[in-house]
């Protein structure tokens, strides 16, 4: 395996060890042993573990952005966006740590500023578009200021990490995503948009 290609599959592999079990508890050695190689090698194609962070955070984000431009692009309408946003969030928070965006925040400042960027400069203006065109086409009340809920979606997001609010013994982090994200959908529906909404859910149910 080229060492190139060595690089991305530390990468990918971390990602998939920080989603499960958070940034700050997995370590060099944890990484290591979950894929069956030395520290060294580890060592020879990263700084530390925090440039592994960096670049984990980075691939992660490149990844939801095409996910995120994928589902808008095959939507037919603003209602059907949503709704294929729910399902993928779903399945995306069923093996989440909720100590993900808490780690990043408080222990590695030059990947969570990655998250910070992205989280204004995509999600906000892709929610923000999908607000507006839903708006427009009759589905999402008139009477919402786009904006103001586009932000609100922003600081939900945070929010449902949060394990102040939402402790570990008492709630998924997948149940939260859902519940929250489920309150400001309803919320901006207008009546038209609502029974749409409905009639996607129970195709999937």
């Amino acid at each position: 395996m080229e060492k190139e290609q060595i690089k991305e599959k530390i990468i990918s592999e971390s990602i998939g060890l920080f989603m499960q079990y958070g940034m700050k508890s997995v370590t060099m050695d944890d990484i290591a042993r979950h894929m069956g190689i030395s520290k060294k090698t580890i060592y020879l194609n990263f700084k530390d573990k925090e440039e592994i962070i960096l670049c984990a955070t980075e691939r992660y984000l490149e990844s939801e952005m095409k996910v995120m431009e994928s589902l808008h692009s095959t939507s037919e309408n603003a209602v059907e966006h949503l709704y294929k946003i729910t399902v993928c969030l779903r399945d995306r928070m069923k093996n989440t740590n909720s100590s993900v965006l808490y780690d990043l925040k408080k222990y590695y400042s030059a990947a969570w500023e990655k998250f910070v960027t992205y989280k204004h400069e995509v999600i906000f203006k892709l929610v923000l578009s999908t607000l507006k065109e839903g708006i427009d086409e009759g589905w999402f009340r008139n009477d919402i200021n786009a904006e103001i809920m586009a932000y609100l979606r922003l600081g939900e997001i945070d929010l449902s990490f949060n394990r102040e609010y939402f402790p570990d013994e008492r709630f998924s982090i997948a149940e939260i995503h859902e519940q929250l994200f489920e309150h400001f959908t309803y919320g901006i529906l207008s009546h038209k948009g609502l029974h749409l909404y409905e009639s996607y859910k129970q195709k999937t149910n």
